[in-house]
């Protein structure tokens, strides 16, 4: 695989996870503030000790999508460093795929 068809790989996986936390955003927002409004409301009436529900929901449906993209982006990192050892950003790793020659 060439440097070019890595970036645009990982060009497009994290456009993917983007547009899939923007895509499930309102069905999230839906539910963190029911979730919210309903422990408001039973707060009154419950008067325990149990931590709020909404953060369930939020972590259930945005870990996975992070994990992902962390894992995306960690391991796009790593393939540049072994690719362009002591490249210190992208440009430079860009321009050593551009360069002639053997990998240093």
């Amino acid at each position: 695989m060439t440097i070019p068809l890595v970036i645009i790989v990982i060009a497009i996986g994290l456009v993917f996870a983007s547009l899939y936390v923007v895509y499930i955003a309102p069905v999230l927002l839906a539910e963190v503030l029911l979730d919210g409004v309903l422990a408001y409301a039973w707060f009154k009436h419950l008067k325990s000790d149990e931590r709020p529900f909404w953060l369930t929901g939020v972590l259930r449906h945005t870990l996975l999508p992070f994990a992902l993209t962390a894992l995306l982006v960690s391991g796009s990192g790593w393939v540049m460093a072994r690719y362009a050892p002591g490249a210190r950003s992208i440009g430079q790793v860009i321009e050593r795929a551009s360069m002639p020659g053997p990998v240093r």
